[in-house]
């Protein structure tokens, strides 16, 4: 099994490479970096987000992010979504 599993490995690897995460542009604030695109999104999902906290034995809090009303106030920021 172990003999199988390091070929495939070897195979594989090479492929997770070509594996593309879009990349963001703010055409109407040109030469925005990928900071700005960070804080942005920073602030976005602030915005967009709720403590949940559960009561019981183990009190427990959680942070719960709407993506979707992130994702559109980042549109309304100006970010989209470009291919390399």
């Amino acid at each position: 099994m172990c003999r199988l599993l390091i070929p495939l490995v070897a195979v594989l690897m090479p492929l997770t490479g070509c594996s593309s995460t879009p990349q963001y542009a703010n055409p109407s604030r040109p030469g925005s970096s990928e900071a700005d695109y960070k804080s942005d999104l920073a602030q976005c999902r602030k915005q967009n987000s709720t403590i949940v906290t559960s009561s019981g034995y183990d009190d427990r809090s959680e942070v719960h992010v709407d993506e979707a009303k992130a994702q559109s106030c980042m549109a309304g920021r100006g970010w989209r979504a470009v291919s390399r």
